[in-house]
């Protein structure tokens, strides 16, 4: 008997509780659309090899929702190949190496491996996360009333959760170092140029907080904390090619076969627009897609097959679209992507409002 992916619970709607894991929110949801992903996700859970059921089952249930993705985004696209009639196995491993890959499939004649990755879960310029989250908390529950409002200004993203001194000392020394006078007359002398505020700056690893002084806006003569505020250049190509360089470095470990190596990367990076990804993947803007080879560190791949943001409920709508290396043997099978398509279509969707197609 297969088994089920989902449990029978008590069906109702709302937002997500608190320390409820996104598996646990899709199965107790009531709406139409967490009904249709479950039904989709129960038809593809019961063609997975069921050797690897048990491994898939607990990545979905982690209280992660970028580990949930990246399990998610592994079904989206076995479901998208058993879809095209291949024959699919999953992590097949290499005698050479002992590594392995997401998927081989098979079709007619053909033989090719797909190795899947998403690309930008909760990541970003504009973007913060739980640990920035805390840490802006932490510095609000410390600075009750400043002389001066405090200005965060956030850049890069935060891996560690900071202790609340780490913090909340540099800012105290700032606002020690100039008294509120000292703010207004830095303010009066130079209006409106902001880099002549007092200012420090807090740092980890890559993330960085700029902390800046400027005399109190509010009625009552009371400084505030504000922000944090995330701008700058934005940069969308580069992490889509670091993520897509990754893969080809590993794909260079794992074996020396001569069979098509493709890549599905899933674009959810907040900093990534339409276009990037060609940039990433073609070494440059704007490429003449009809006749020019891929990026010099693409050379080992077929194709690169790019998803558009295809997260929880954005199924019907995601772009998916394949680029292919000149003279590398894109499967044929796969040919018919070169041209945008919904992942909707591939998957099987018909509308949520109407039924997946079974």
């Amino acid at each position: 008997m297969n088994e089920l992916l989902f449990k029978s619970v008590t069906q109702r709607q709302g937002r997500s509780a608190e320390g409820e894991t996104t598996f646990q929110f899709l199965e107790r949801g009531g709406r139409k659309e967490a009904i249709a992903i479950r039904q989709w996700m129960e038809r593809w859970f019961r063609e997975f090899p069921v050797e690897h059921k048990a491994e898939l089952k607990k990545r979905l249930q982690s209280k992660g929702f970028k580990d949930f993705m990246g399990a998610y985004f592994e079904l989206q696209v076995f479901a998208m190949l058993r879809r095209l009639d291949c024959t699919v196995e999953v992590h097949p491993h290499f005698a050479e190496t002992g590594g392995t890959v997401d998927f081989r499939a098979t079709h007619g004649g053909e033989s090719f491996f797909v190795e899947a990755t998403v690309c930008g879960i909760g990541r970003g310029k504009l973007q913060s996360n739980a640990n920035e989250e805390d840490a802006v908390r932490k510095i609000r529950a410390a600075m009750k009333r400043p002389h001066s409002d405090v200005w965060l200004d956030a850049e890069g993203e935060l891996l560690t959760r900071l202790a609340k001194n780490r913090l909340v000392d540099p800012i105290s020394k700032l606002l020690d170092a100039y008294s509120m006078e000292a703010v207004m007359a830095l303010n009066e002398t130079f209006p409106f140029h902001t880099w002549h505020w007092p200012r420090c700056s807090i740092e980890e690893g890559d993330w960085r907080l700029d902390v800046s002084l400027s005399p109190p806006i509010a009625s009552n003569g009371e400084g505030q904390v504000f922000g944090p505020s995330r701008g700058g250049a934005v940069d969308g190509s580069s992490p889509i090619a670091k993520a897509l360089s990754k893969k080809v470095q590993d794909w260079k470990k794992k074996t020396q076969r001569q069979e098509a190596f493709l890549i599905a990367i899933n674009v959810c990076h907040s900093d990534c627009f339409q276009g990037d990804e060609q940039e990433a993947i073609y070494g440059r803007p704007d490429p003449d897609v009809d006749q020019d080879a891929l990026a010099k560190f693409l050379s080992p791949v077929a194709g690169v097959i790019a998803f558009g943001n295809a997260i929880l409920g954005c199924e019907i709508g995601a772009p998916v679209q394949l680029y292919g290396n000149v003279d590398k043997g894109v499967p044929e099978c796969l040919q018919f992507l070169r041209q945008e398509k919904k992942l909707g279509e591939l998957l099987g969707f018909v509308d949520w409002n109407q039924s997946i197609l079974l």
